[in-house]
């Protein structure tokens, strides 16, 4: 500790003392430690949050500060203990909040809920039963859902968006590329069940990286750099190898087509419709089926990353209501998933969100012929990655996932907004008697 920091904090306490007879003096330590104190809410609860919690703060403050104890730590500590109180006890708001849209079906949602718990809550236990409540009231939304009458065709359209690391040594510039894609499933074996994407627009990350592409010449296709197609992993691209990184919009094109009658893969197994629509509608039992098909990614992240990222894909499959009710509650279930609340998505939807956060070793992987080591290179020795799915209120089927660095190495910078650099973007899967659109020939 400082001699100057030591004399502020005496000061504190006498400015606390003094108030007691002059209740004004109390505005001194009001304007030392509010800013310090709103940061601190902010950061966890969102902007609006705080302004609510940290004023509370201060009122209590000052209506118990004839109980402060100089003798028991500083008012800074003091302070930081009254606002920890009051920040539990909006995680317990939140909490009752998401109980009560639980036992109602999320039906009922007064005008403006949306915007006042629209902020990430702290990691924590009550961050932990907040997800809880979120993924249970998903599982009773899933649970009441039609079943729709089988087709010929299953489709799972979606927008996938990445962030790619481009340019030559010295002058790296970061953009986005944002692909359409969707993903045929038929339930005749004579029809094949393609995945089909069509490259929309790639853009700067931010102004500060289009100044860098300018400088580059304005390139409209980087040759060495794959267009990826699909959400990233953790640590690793999805098939960027495929196509290299244009500017122009591309034609729809098929990167993988399977025929047979199994077009549903679950863990490490495809599965037919009816095979799908016999899964067990128990969450340990799907736990065990999922977490097969980790063998092959186990090197990459653990397996509460795995699941999180992989029971996405299978929600969106037509699985019966139960099985989609127990995935969710499979989610519930999983270690350190955390409830963020309402929240809007990278394509403007509102939904509720739950995150897994873990930190990694060799991140930002990406495929780059240009790179002069391998083709996969980590852009970073280490980060801390946010895994964040959002469900919609009104069928409890996933919005959206999204990938946000939430630390890097000292001195590294993320230029994108948030620290993302994956997202897809879910839309409305459906059955269809429809021929399948067929990529142009070459």
């Amino acid at each position: 500790m400082t001699a100057i920091s030591a004399r502020r904090w005496d000061d504190d306490a006498q400015q606390v003392e003094l108030s007691l007879r002059e209740p004004e003096r109390f505005g001194v330590v009001f304007d030392r430690h509010f800013a310090e104190i709103h940061g601190y809410v902010a950061r966890r609860l969102g902007r609006d949050a705080a302004d609510d919690v940290a004023a509370e703060t201060f009122l209590t403050a000052f209506g118990s500060r004839r109980r402060f104890d100089p003798g028991r730590g500083t008012v800074r500590a003091w302070l930081y203990g009254i606002v920890t109180n009051h920040m539990s006890g909006y995680h317990r708001q939140e909490v009752r909040a998401y109980r009560t849209l639980a036992l109602a079906g999320l039906q009922g949602v007064e005008e403006g809920h949306a915007d006042r718990v629209a902020a990430r809550v702290d990691a924590g236990a009550a961050g932990r039963e907040l997800a809880g409540a979120i993924l249970l009231t998903a599982a009773r939304t899933a649970a009441r859902a039609a079943q729709p009458a089988p087709e010929r065709y299953y489709v799972t359209p979606g927008i996938v968006g990445n962030f790619v690391r481009v340019g030559p040594p010295g002058n790296r510039y970061l953009v986005l590329e944002v692909v359409n894609r969707q993903d045929w499933a038929a339930t005749d074996p004579r029809d094949g069940s393609p995945d089909l994407s069509q490259a929309r627009y790639v853009q700067a990350a931010s102004p500060a990286d289009e100044a860098a592409w300018r400088r580059d010449g304005s390139p409209g296709v980087w040759k060495g750099v794959g267009q990826e197609t699909g959400l990233a992993d953790p640590l690793t691209p999805s098939d960027g190898w495929l196509f290299p990184l244009s500017l122009a919009s591309g034609k729809l094109t098929a990167g993988s087509a399977g025929y047979g009658a199994q077009p549903f893969i679950v863990g490490d197994k495809s599965l037919s419709l009816r095979q799908l629509r016999a899964l067990p509608a128990n969450p340990a039992k799907l736990k065990t089926l999922l977490l097969a098909g980790w063998a092959d990614y186990s090197e990459v992240g653990s397996a509460t990353s795995y699941l999180f990222q992989t029971v996405p894909a299978v929600l969106e499959m037509p699985v019966t209501p139960a099985v989609r009710s127990a995935l969710y509650k499979l989610l519930a279930s999983l270690a350190g998933v955390q409830g963020i609340g309402a929240i809007t998505d990278v394509a403007g939807q509102q939904g509720t969100a739950v995150a897994y956060t873990a930190r990694y070793s060799g991140c930002g992987q990406q495929f780059d012929l240009t790179s002069p080591g391998p083709p996969f290179p980590a852009l970073f020795s280490s980060c801390t990655i946010e895994q964040v799915l959002i469900i919609g209120p009104g069928d409890g089927m996933p919005l959206a996932e999204e990938l946000r660095y939430t630390q890097l190495p000292a001195g590294q910078h993320w230029s994108a907004p948030d620290g993302l650099f994956s997202y897809e973007v879910f839309g409305s899967p459906y059955w269809t008697n429809h021929d399948r659109p067929s990529p142009p020939k070459n």
